[in-house]
């Protein structure tokens, strides 16, 4: 088995397209609906073997209650890159809310910091340290 996609509802289908591409400088691969459901592809600009699935409408569509924590469900996606320090400052370029500074954790043999999208959505960027 391998991952192939992470399905991600956002209440602005539009702007979290465009955010994504602005943003992280993700590819958008097709878009289309199904009845009153949104859903678009993205991929990130040198990966084809993982997608964002971004959702919007349908059945379901409902706002998390931000006054309560989040006790199940997807704590964040996490993206591998060559440098976690570079990157988060190209992310601050252009004007993405870094709510982490890098940090090492050798256990695993990474440095990792984290972002949030236009939504609060939280992205871990991931590089190996050895």
């Amino acid at each position: 088995m391998k991952i192939a996609h992470m399905g991600l509802r956002t209440t602005d289908y539009e702007a979290s397209i465009a955010w994504y591409i602005e943003k992280l400088g993700f590819r958008l691969l097709k878009k289309w609906t199904a009845g009153e459901l949104k859903m678009a592809f993205l991929a990130p600009a040198n990966d084809d073997s993982f997608w964002i699935e971004l959702l919007n409408g349908g059945i379901g569509e409902t706002k998390q209650d931000p006054s309560q924590p989040i006790i199940s469900g997807y704590q964040h996606l996490c993206i591998a890159v060559a440098h976690v320090d570079e990157t988060l400052a190209e992310m601050r370029e252009r004007g993405v809310n870094v709510i982490r500074e890098p940090f090492d954790v050798p256990a695993i043999g990474k440095r990792c910091g984290f972002i949030v999208d236009l939504f609060g959505n939280v992205i871990e960027f991931a590089e190996d340290i050895g």
